[in-house]
């Protein structure tokens, strides 16, 4: 065996030969790198195998392939390449090649090597039966391959002879194939185009290829690459036809199978971005060929990391395939529903000319996600931010479309999630400012410019300061100061919640101490944290080591949880919780009652306060409905042993509420605004109505 190698680095090739010596292969075998090397080795070598990479520094493998099809085109020609993408392997098997193999995976070239020389070799024994066929029959008879003979002067173009590889192939034996025209083979399937590529070829006498679809004796297709060569006599006349047949079925499945992952989403099952970019073509073509209007969607999964936090990711690819299937019985079968990536989707509505069918849709998505999924038998409803954007209105090439349907689903992101926008030219700059301070985010820490403001929380039965809240801000060098609920949420997408969080616990206890240093009575200091802090396997662990090293006693700082937090992972949330209490911290459930149903947990959680959300006592003298859930919060928790803490407090309508109906504690701006570090030092020196927090009950 003769191995031309087209390969401009020598290890890659010795490789390659190591692994046919290993396998017990004998050859001969030279490297060129050049074209011109490469044409002389062709003639003058005579290969009986070529292996090419496919990127070459002088010319590349596709057009090895061409020269190689020009100069020897019997030569197996197998590509041995580092990577070579999906849709170019596809491209190569429709041109020619033969096969091809990754240097990853050189223990399947031996291999792929024989099979290609056994199928060159048969190939050519076929090309050789022209006169002496009938002479070497045996030799077709024993052949792997399904060979048939036509005798085309007689009525109907019967089949005189069929060999054993044709009545196994085929499952029909002998007698029941002669006599009949081949194309019985093809049952009532007629309506084949590669049909009539065999008609011309039987009528001009001459040699044809055709891909066909056939159907054994027991109904199962097999797709058949059918080869047929005239058979002449010494005067040049034709009598018969010999008919090869290749079953490429596996070899067709395949390809399909490598279009497919080229195409589609392997989680979901969905059009991919690759394919996506195709049908928007094909979305702008018809739009303007017939004047109509299509719409890209950009649909985004509400806090879906809070889903992979809390259930792991293999829920969260089970809710991504549920999603995207209740995407796909939203829209009509000539939209498309893609996914491109992570848990965002998009969807392209063609021929959408008036926005209420656009509206009727989108209503449509909203009222599918407001049904429970149903994962690990637990039941989850989520929502979706979705942004739209139409041709020709907001783009007229498919980059600027999805561009800006994807602005409209931040917007729809900062608008309260669970909605849709459709796009409007100055939600880009928006946009814009966005992602800048997003960049400066990512080094406010390190360049220290995050402060921390304290807002008194006070006993109302006697009017004492019993503690703060540490609140950070942001002190942006050019924009000022920036308030939380414009980068906390940021941060919390980010996942830099986590080191600003600790910073802020760190900053809070040393200030505590300062405070201490100076003369003034211990306070407690309520500090907020967040469900990603909450998730860290050794966030206890993090927080002995803040108690070590401020020095800070435990009784004195609390920390502060939403009730949306601890409702995500119930069970391990509250072994956590446990175990921070159980260190000596204090626990305070904030935002209490605006949403989630944790009446059943509330009293399994080791919760110290509970703070009445702003949304209740600020609507208390307008709504009475505020005023009696307040109530009734109150009611529940001292029934459990809970304080009660009312924060939000800016009239004394509101605090002569809480105070009648026995709340503990209040905070406001009735009392105080959050201050900065040196205010309130001077306010805790000035005031003599502080209670130390080693004298709290």
């Amino acid at each position: 065996m003769r191995i031309l190698i087209v390969e401009d680095n020598p290890t890659d090739a010795e490789l390659a030969l190591r692994e046919l010596t290993r396998s017990g292969l004998k050859y001969d075998a030279i490297r060129v790198e050049t074209q011109p090397d490469y044409r002389e080795a062709l003639s003058s070598f005579s290969p009986s195998i070529i292996l090419s990479d496919y990127s070459l520094p002088h010319f590349d493998g596709k057009t090895a392939l061409n020269i190689a099809q020009e100069q020897v085109p019997c030569t197996p020609f197998l590509f041995l390449t580092g990577t070579i993408g999906e849709e170019k392997a596809i491209d190569l098997l429709k041109l020619g090649a033969t096969d091809y193999i990754l240097k990853s995976n050189l223990p399947r070239l031996p291999s792929a090597i024989r099979n290609a020389l056994e199928r060159a070799e048969e190939k050519a024994a076929l090309r050789r039966v022209e006169q002496d066929l009938l002479i070497r029959n045996h030799a077709i008879e024993a052949s792997a391959v399904p060979v048939m003979i036509a005798d085309i002067t007689l009525p109907g173009m019967p089949l005189i002879y069929v060999n054993k590889a044709f009545e196994r192939h085929t499952g029909y034996s002998a007698e029941e194939a002669l006599g009949r025209n081949c194309s019985f083979l093809q049952g009532e399937d007629t309506a084949q185009p590669e049909l009539e590529k065999i008609r011309i070829a039987l009528k001009e006498r001459s040699a044809a290829q055709a891909t066909l679809r056939n159907y054994r004796k027991d109904g199962s297709l097999f797709l058949n690459e059918l080869h047929i060569t005239p058979v002449r006599d010494n005067k040049g006349g034709v009598q018969y036809f010999v008919g090869v047949q290749n079953d490429i079925t596996q070899i067709r499945q395949y390809q399909e199978a490598l279009e497919h992952q080229a195409n589609y989403d392997a989680l979901t099952g969905l059009v991919n971005r690759n394919l996506l970019k195709e049908r928007i073509k094909q979305a702008f073509s018809e739009a303007r060929r017939q004047s109509s209007i299509f719409t890209v969607a950009f649909v985004d999964i509400d806090n879906f990391k809070r889903v992979n936090d809390s259930l792991g990711h293999s829920a969260g690819d089970d809710l991504i395939r549920m999603v995207g299937q209740r995407l796909q019985r939203c829209v009509r079968d000539e939209d498309t529903v893609a996914r491109v990536g992570g848990d965002e989707f998009v969807l392209v509505l063609k021929d959408q000319s008036m926005e209420v069918s656009l509206l009727i849709i989108m209503q449509r998505i909203q009222t599918e996600m407001l049904h429970p999924f149903l994962i690990n038998d637990k039941q989850l409803t989520v929502t979706c931010s979705i942004g739209l954007a139409s041709f020709p209105r907001d783009g007229i090439d498919a980059e600027t479309l999805l561009a800006n349907a994807d602005s409209a689903m931040y917007q729809a992101k900062t608008t309260g999630r669970n909605n849709f926008q459709f796009y409007a030219k100055e939600m880009n700059s928006e946009l814009e400012a966005e992602l800048a301070l997003e960049h400066d985010l990512w080094h406010a820490l390190e360049n220290e410019e995050f402060v921390l403001n304290y807002q008194p929380q006070i006993e109302l039965s006697t009017g004492k300061i019993i503690g703060v809240e540490a609140l950070i801000r942001w002190q942006h060098p050019t924009r000022g100061l920036i308030p939380p609920n414009q980068f906390i949420p940021m941060a919390e997408e980010d996942g830099l919640i986590v080191p600003i969080g600790k910073w802020v616990l760190e900053t809070a206890c040393r200030d505590s101490l300062r405070l201490q240093a100076e003369g003034i009575p211990p306070i407690r200091i309520a500090v907020n944290l967040s469900a990603r802090q909450l998730g860290q396997p050794d966030f206890v662990d993090q927080l002995e080591d803040v108690l070590t090293t401020t020095g800070i006693n435990a009784e004195c700082l609390e920390l502060e949880i939403t009730e949306s937090m601890i409702m995500h992972n119930v069970e391990t949330n509250i072994e956590v919780l446990r175990k921070i209490s159980a260190a000596g911290i204090q626990l305070s459930l904030d935002d209490f009652g605006t949403g989630y149903s944790s009446l059943a947990y509330l009293q399994q959680f080791p919760i110290n306060r509970l703070k009445i959300d702003q949304s209740f006592i600020r609507n208390i003298a307008t709504d009475n409905s505020y005023a009696l859930i307040s109530r009734a919060i109150i009611g529940l928790a001292h029934s459990l042993e809970i304080q009660v803490i009312a924060e939000g407090i800016e009239t004394i309508e509101q605090l002569d509420f809480v105070k009648s109906n026995h709340c503990n504690e209040g905070q406001g701006y009735f009392f105080s605004k959050p201050l900065e570090f040196e205010f309130l030092r001077s306010l805790l020196r000035s005031s003599k109505l502080v209670k130390p927090c080693n004298a709290l009950s």
